[in-house]
């Protein structure tokens, strides 16, 4: 049996493109999200119109998903994050322990943490130059494929298409039981971890603290536990 079960909760995803520079690839990225049922695409300031005739031409039945409004065309990338439950950068030049915002994880293990119900956010940078450090600072998790080589620079619709498998086709087990912590409860805990990092001029252990628990699975009651913690301590270190 295939496809998903209709009782079962499921992840929302939406495919953000920060800028793209090719019509073709567009179109490839429109066909495949018509393969993977995704209906939610965000462009920040696309370099052509999303209604070419080169993008309707090469992107067949995926036409339909502009047709439908489930395409839409934003001024800045905060303007494709609402709503959203975690927020995933892909990139392809992971620095590991010399870039704290570009410690990354796998598509295989992107799909293992991230919860199965709300938006996720997937973000794909530009062609030639991929996303910039501010825009990856807005960032819960960042992904990349690694390829074995050293060029695992991937064609932009290429790089969509194992994201798409791995998240929407692979069956998802977390191995973590309970309540998934809440989109409410976890924003705020970030805002209460912004307060401290800034009190103690320490804004880059804010992104790493964040990052990391993106990537926890946290719970409902953990999520709650932690947000009294840093509600409290923020409240000993900023003072109005």
């Amino acid at each position: 049996m295939s496809g998903r079960s209709l009782d079962q909760p499921h992840r929302r995803i939406r495919i953000t493109l920060v800028e793209p520079e090719g019509k073709i690839n567009f179109a490839f990225i429109l066909r495949l999200a018509k393969n993977f049922g995704i209906e939610d695409i965000c462009v920040v300031k696309p370099r052509f119109s999303i209604k070419d005739p080169e993008v309707l031409r090469f992107a067949t039945k995926g036409i339909d998903l502009i047709e439908k409004g489930r395409v839409v065309v934003r001024e800045t990338l905060n303007d494709c994050l609402e709503n959203s439950k975690v927020i995933v950068c892909t990139t392809s030049k992971e620095r590991g322990s010399r870039d704290v915002l570009r410690v990354a994880v796998s598509p295989v293990f992107l799909s293992m943490i991230l919860p199965r119900t709300g938006t996720i956010t997937l973000i794909f940078g530009r062609e030639s130059t991929g996303l910039t450090r501010e825009e990856l600072k807005v960032c819960d998790i960042v992904s990349v494929i690694e390829t074995g080589t050293s060029y695992n620079v991937l064609n932009l619709s290429h790089a969509v298409a194992i994201y798409l498998y791995e998240l929407t086709a692979r069956r998802c087990e977390t191995g973590v039981f309970g309540n998934e912590c809440s989109n409410e409860t976890y924003k705020a805990m970030l805002r209460e971890a912004w307060k401290i990092s800034s009190a103690l001029g320490k804004d880059e252990a804010y992104f790493v603290l964040k990052h990391v628990l993106a990537r926890a699975s946290l719970r409902g009651k953990e999520c709650g536990v932690l947000y009294k913690l840093f509600k409290s301590i923020a409240k000993l270190l900023v003072r109005d």
